[in-house]
């Protein structure tokens, strides 16, 4: 552990000399402009500056964003340096580097998550999805770190992700509640690999998505007589186009560090050839959205893919599909008017997975509840879906995640 210190007090010392260098840099750089604003601020009338200091308020910030020296020169500087030391750990150990140079979140803990609360709030979805004839599966999608291939460097802190997992489908089967195991799975295909993962990101790629949702189609039409139309056609990668960007992804990891740290990676889009006719809405936190037409011009929104800033998240790829994660989306499929109408409770590596699950339903609906502010049991009571998929990967198994039935709520019902 000794050494871990040693690395970050040079570091903390390089990084602090640079940044005094980049700080007298922006001092010549940005503050004639700020000058500027604060004395047409103070040029106007006096009538005038309620409504002109909020536009100096404006215009000060985007002066600070859009002029100032190096605008990720701080991230790339500090990446660079600590690449330069090969260190492994960034940001007090919320990101760290495998010895295969994939990036992963983790924390300080003694064991695994309590999943008590979380397994009673499932089984209160469990009850009132089948009081109106709705099946219900919890799906759990892979941790990024994969046990026994997975290497930290030691010291470095493990999360106790897996462990929270299997702890908590225990809780699963304990309660009657169907449930589906994505790591098991893949361990079986052989495609539970590092390869199967965004370097820089916490995702899994697009095209081990697709694959999840092959494995996902055929486990629903065994358990619940799902009979997905056309699966064979549906599910043959021959019938998508693949598109490969090169070099063109950063990742939620890797823009806390810089490419020059993690490195830029390549990103697949896939979609269907043949034809395919959709109308897609979503709610936000502000705005709905609506878009229609084939499977790439409303369930995909291929703007993120155009080449904008690597940094911006508004320009992150993975959140092509259903972009990202709204609270609210319904996607009918106007191919398939009589087939299942499933609900989807989950986080973002679930998006892509069931974006070509539609391709098999007439309608899907996602909820993410840390964006949805409506009651997840009225929807439940409402719509009367066939299928209710529950999924959180295993970092996110917090009620952060899970905050329907909160405790209020189970309290009352008992």
């Amino acid at each position: 552990m000794k050494h871990f210190f040693t690395k970050k007090t040079v570091t903390a010392a390089l990084f602090v000399t640079i940044l005094f260098v980049m700080s007298l840099l922006n001092i010549q750089t940005v503050f004639p402009s700020l000058q500027k604003d604060v004395s047409d601020y103070q040029a106007s009338s006096t009538s005038e500056k309620p409504q002109t200091f909020s536009n100096l308020v404006t215009n000060l910030n985007n002066t600070a964003s859009t002029e100032v020296f190096g605008k990720y020169g701080f991230i790339e500087t500090y990446g660079y340096l600590q690449k330069l030391m090969d260190k492994k750990e960034t940001n007090n150990f919320e990101v760290v580097k495998a010895e295969d140079g994939s990036l992963h979140y983790t924390y300080f803990t003694t064991g695994p998550n309590d999943v008590q609360t979380l397994a009673e709030r499932m089984e209160r979805l469990k009850k009132d999805a089948e009081s109106v004839g709705s099946n219900v599966m919890y799906v759990m999608t892979p941790d990024k770190y994969i046990e026994g291939v997975t290497r930290f460097e030691k010291g470095i802190p493990y999360n106790y992700a897996n462990e929270t997992a299997d702890l908590f489908l225990d809780q699963m089967r304990s309660r009657q509640i169907d449930t589906l195991d994505f790591r098991e799975v893949m361990k079986e295909n052989g495609t539970y690999t590092q390869d199967s993962f965004y370097q820089t990101d916490h995702h899994w790629k697009v095209q081990t998505a697709f694959n999840a949702f092959k494995s996902f189609a055929d486990v629903v039409d065994e358990k619940y007589n799902f009979q997905f139309p056309n699966k064979a056609y549906y599910t043959d990668i021959n019938n998508y186009n693949q598109i490969i960007y090169k070099n063109s992804y950063l990742g939620s990891m890797g823009r806390k560090e810089g490419i020059l740290y993690s490195g830029a990676e390549d990103f697949d889009f896939i979609y269907p050839k043949f034809d395919t006719n959709y109308f897609f809405y979503a709610q936000g936190n502000n705005d709905a959205i609506t878009a229609n037409g084939r499977f790439e011009q409303s369930v995909c929104f291929t703007s993120m893919l155009s080449d904008g800033d690597i940094y911006d998240t508004e320009c992150d790829k993975y959140f092509t599909y259903m972009d990202g994660n709204p609270g609210f989306a319904e996607i009918t499929n106007f191919d398939h008017p009589d087939g299942k109408k499933v609900l989807f409770i989950k986080d973002s590596l679930m998006v892509p997975v069931a974006s070509f699950f539609s391709l098999g339903c007439s309608k899907v609906y996602m909820i993410d509840p840390r964006y949805y502010g409506g009651n997840i049991q009225d929807v439940i009571d409402q719509y009367h879906f066939d299928d209710i998929f529950v999924s959180f990967s295993p970092q996110n198994l917090t009620t952060d995640f899970f905050t329907f039935y909160s405790d209020d709520s189970l309290q009352a019902a008992h």
